[in-house]
């Protein structure tokens, strides 16, 4: 569920996988790639959730093992034997569910769904793929276009900002070769550069109206 939902910001599958098993179980979430968890507000705010539920979660697994011996004492053969019986059950199930990718692939696009209906659709958003020391790659939906990014190129961004432009989607078309394309609302941009230059160009707060923008 937690990797569906940080999928959506921006994270790799796999990427998020780890971390938040990391998370969950309160070991490794020290590594380089951790800070990709922490690198916007959403994502930080996210991870503080993931955590508060690490505790609950281990917390519960914990009381119900004790309580079980504890039951075990007062319960009678047969009783503990159903309960043996459904906890193959369950696990069975657990194992099924994590090795059938077509299973999982619909969870995740029902999580997804449900996660984008709570998200806000406001402003460009801007979600980061991976981390190379001070620079990053992210992408950007932009919703809006603001005075610094309108009527530019990626050549005059690169120029005037230290930032590059990779690839630009608009619509179901994918350009590389785009150094003299101008820039358009709704475009989505893979960009590569310092992430604070990124968010100061192409931030949610410096977003112009409609009515400016061709």
């Amino acid at each position: 569920m937690f990797s569906a939902i940080f999928s959506i910001e921006g994270i790799q599958l796999d990427k998020a996988k780890f971390q938040i098993i990391s998370i969950l179980t309160g070991t490794g979430f020290t590594t380089a790639e951790s800070e990709l968890m922490l690198a916007t507000k959403r994502r930080r705010k996210l991870t503080q959730t993931m955590i508060l539920f690490s505790y609950i979660f281990n917390v519960t697994i914990l009381s119900t093992i004790v309580n079980i011996f504890i039951s075990t004492t007062h319960t009678s053969w047969h009783e503990v034997l159903i309960g043996v019986i459904l906890t193959i059950i369950n696990f069975t199930i657990l194992i099924i569910f994590n090795k059938s990718g077509k299973i999982r692939s619909i969870f995740d696009k029902k999580v997804k769904l449900l996660a984008m209906r709570f998200r806000k659709r406001k402003g460009n958003s801007i979600s980061v793929y991976d981390v190379y020391g001070e620079k990053c790659v992210v992408e950007i939906n932009l919703r809006g276009l603001n005075r610094k990014i309108q009527d530019k190129t990626p050549k005059d961004l690169d120029k005037e900002y230290n930032i590059q432009i990779l690839v630009i989607k608009r619509g179901e078309k994918l350009f590389t070769n785009i150094e003299k394309m101008e820039i358009k609302r709704n475009d989505i941009l893979i960009v590569f550069g310092n992430l604070k230059n990124i968010k100061k160009l192409f931030g949610l707060n410096r977003v112009a109206s409609k009515k400016k923008v061709k």
